[in-house]
C-alpha cells in the first residue's frame, strides 16, 4: 500500500509526512433525503475524531492542534480539510498577536453540524418540560386543543406550500400518494409505505415515530392533539378525511391511517386500534 494510502485511511494520526500527497477533490455528489454519505465518511476517522474532539473545547491552530495531538501539522491539515469540505468545522481568526502579517486562522466545530447525532441531541427531554409546562399552565383539555389548533396550522401550510409549488389545482390519492408521501414526507425523512389505493381513497402506513417517547408518556397531546391537528389540516386543504388506524404511542409497530375522498367533514381524526398481525391490504398496481 502508498505510503500516502496508508497515512489517509489510518485509524489515528501518524507523524510522518514525507510522502503526503496533495489533497484531492471529491467529485460532485447528488444529496439525497438520507443526506450526503461523505460527512459519515469524514467522521469514519479516528484521527478526525480526535480533531472534533480537541476543538470541542476551543479554537486552535493547525499548530496547536498538531502539538496537542503529537501529530505532524501536514497530517493534521489534511484532516482538518476533510472536515472543512463535509462543513464540520470552520474557520476564523483570532486577535492580533501584535507581530507583522494575519492573525493565524483558528479552527472551530460548526455549532449545526450537518451529522444527526453529533454531539448528541436531547430534544424529547426539553419537548418533555415544555409540554408538562403548557399542561400545568393551559390544563389538560385546553393544552390538548391547543396543541391540536397548532397542528392543523402546520398541516395546512405544508399542504398549501406542496400544491402551489406543484400547481396542484384538485387532489387524487394518486397526487397524494406521488406528492406527499413520496415526495414531501420522505424529503423530511418518513418512512412510508402505501398499502393500497383507489379513486376514492388511499391506506398508508408510517414507521420509525420522531416523536415516539414523547407520544408513549403523553399520547393525549402528541396524538390526539399534535398528530390529529396535523392530519385536520391536511385534511381541510385536500378535501379528503383521515382515519388514524393504528397507533404506535398505543402499542403497534407502525401508525396506519386511511384517507378518503370527498371528506365527510368529521370535526376530529379518529382512532380505531386494530391488531397489528392483521393482513395487510395489496399494493396499489
Amino acid at each position: 500500500m502508498p505510503r500516502a494510502r496508508a497515512l489517509r485511511d489510518a485509524p489515528g494520526l501518524a507523524p510522518s509526512p514525507a510522502r503526503t500527497r496533495p489533497l484531492a477533490q471529491d467529485p460532485p455528489r447528488a444529496v439525497d433525503s438520507l443526506g450526503d454519505s461523505r460527512v459519515f465518511n469524514a467522521l469514519g476517522s479516528r484521527a478526525r475524531l480526535q480533531i472534533l474532539s480537541s476543538l470541542a473545547s476551543g479554537e486552535k491552530t493547525i499548530a496547536e492542534l498538531a502539538k496537542e495531538l503529537q501529530a505532524h501539522r501536514i497530517t493534521v491539515r489534511y484532516h482538518v480539510n476533510q472536515l472543512l469540505n463535509q462543513g464540520l468545522v470552520e474557520e476564523t481568526r483570532g486577535p492580533s498577536s501584535g507581530h507583522a502579517g494575519r492573525p493565524p486562522i483558528r479552527y472551530r466545530p460548526v455549532q449545526h453540524a450537518r451529522v444527526e447525532g453529533f454531539p448528541p441531541r436531547k430534544y424529547e427531554f426539553l419537548g418533555k418540560i415544555a409540554l408538562e409546562t403548557l399542561r400545568e399552565t393551559l390544563g389538560d383539555r385546553r393544552c390538548t386543543d391547543r396543541l391540536r389548533e397548532k397542528g392543523a396550522q402546520n398541516g395546512r401550510a405544508m399542504m398549501t406550500r406542496v400544491a402551489e409549488a406543484h400547481e396542484v389545482r384538485k387532489w387524487t390519492p394518486e397526487a397524494f400518494q406521488r406528492l406527499v408521501l413520496e415526495g414531501a414526507f420522505r424529503e423530511q425523512g418518513a418512512s412510508v409505505q402505501v398499502l393500497s389505493r383507489t379513486p376514492r381513497d388511499i391506506v398508508y402506513r408510517a414507521s420509525g415515530c420522531p416523536f415516539l417517547e414523547l407520544a408513549e408518556s403523553m399520547p393525549d397531546l402528541v396524538c390526539e392533539g399534535l398528530d390529529s391537528g396535523f392530519h385536520l389540516g391536511m385534511d381541510e386543504v385536500l378535501g379528503s378525511e383521515t382515519e388514524r388506524l393504528t397507533c404506535m404511542a398505543h402499542g403497534a409497530p407502525y401508525c396506519e391511517y386511511r384517507m378518503t375522498w370527498p371528506a365527510k367533514r368529521r370535526r376530529r381524526i379518529t382512532t380505531r386500534l386494530r391488531e397489528a398481525t392483521k393482513a395487510p391490504a395489496a399494493a396499489p398496481a
